[in-house]
């Protein structure tokens, strides 16, 4: 799992981004299940960043977030023109989001830093989603003359998934189709919940590279939320933690590895030899959640699906990871 730094330190969309290392496929709502909404479309959508606009059903969207914008859209049938482009698998869409295409071919877009301008103008977008964009701020006016811009409403990754899904299913003119989208991944949630018997464990979730190691320490952030559906907390040894540069991440030292200790240690990597050098750690090694089999390593498919929830994500999560967590739990 790549780890981006700045000058204040670890970028939020660094942390446990999977593929944050960071042809014109477009078609209307709901191509390949049926018919757009009928009648009259009209509605505004508000923003933190200011309101998006719409008097006609969006044909050519883009997704601009990291992860939440093309998610919600192809979940509700709507495939963008184009997306951001992820790192952690060959093709550079998620394993959630590339069965659902259907042979479409959004072009990929390279957004790490920022938004490639000429490149989307000449896509002739007239919608972009933007919710989990954590450049927006930069040059939302400028897209803004563009069309319209759906934007988050706390901030990049701050706003819970149900919220997305429904404020994005309005901008596409799915209102249905996102309650149905959230029914369902709440239905996988209580699924996985009940089956992995998971309530009052605690567990810490952490990410290496360059050398350094950085753990979640907020419960308000969207993984510690997503995970705490299956009984699951953050341990109170790292929420005790005092965050670096960006809110809700703390650094831990080579030498005080024995704070990631709890019931359920999570550690994600940016390849495999750089897993094997840190489980050689005589600290890691000897940590109690490791010497009992309770250590899941996440690939970094499975750290973008906790640390970007979706519906489709959380679903993902649902099927794939909180089976690991049960079995390391036991």
């Amino acid at each position: 799992m790549p780890l981006k730094t700045s000058a204040g330190g670890l970028t939020r969309r660094g942390f446990l981004a999977g593929a944050a290392g960071l042809a014109l496929a477009g078609c209307a709502p709901g191509e390949g299940s049926g018919t757009g909404p009928a009648g009259d479309f009209a509605v505004t959508v508000d923003g933190k960043l200011g309101s998006a606009v719409l008097n006609r059903l969006p044909q050519r969207v883009i997704a601009l977030g990291f992860g939440q914008d093309a998610d919600a859209a192809v979940a509700l049938g709507v495939i963008p023109v184009a997306m951001a482009k992820g790192s952690s698998t060959p093709s550079g869409i998620q394993p959630w989001v590339e069965p659902l295409l259907g042979g479409a071919h959004p072009e990929l877009l390279r957004l790490s830093e920022s938004v490639p301008l000429e490149q989307v103008a000449a896509l002739e977008p007239d919608l972009f989603l933007a919710v989990g964009d954590y450049h927006l701020e930069t040059y939302y006016d400028t897209l803004t003359r563009m069309a319209p811009v759906l934007s988050y409403t706390a901030g990049p990754n701050l706003d819970q998934w149900p919220e997305t899904t429904r404020r994005i299913g309005r901008v596409l003119g799915w209102e249905d189709r996102a309650a149905q989208a959230i029914s369902e991944t709440e239905r996988k949630i209580a699924e996985a919940r009940d089956t992995a018997a998971l309530a009052d464990r605690t567990f810490t979730v952490s990410s290496v590279g360059g050398g350094q190691v950085f753990t979640k320490n907020s419960a308000d952030d969207v993984l510690a939320v997503s995970l705490a559906r299956y009984g699951i907390r953050l341990s109170p040894t790292v929420t005790a933690l005092p965050s670096i540069a960006t809110k809700g991440i703390a650094g831990v030292s080579l030498e005080m590895l024995e704070l990631l200790d709890a019931d359920l240690v999570l550690v994600s990597y940016q390849n495999d030899a750089q897993r094997q050098a840190f489980e050689a750690q005589p600290l890691f090694a000897g940590l109690p959640a490791v010497r009992r089999g309770s250590y899941v390593a996440l690939d970094q498919a499975e750290a973008q699906a906790l640390a970007f929830p979706s519906a489709l994500a959380v679903a993902y999560t649902a099927e794939h990871i909180v089976p690991k967590l049960a079995a390391a739990a036991k």
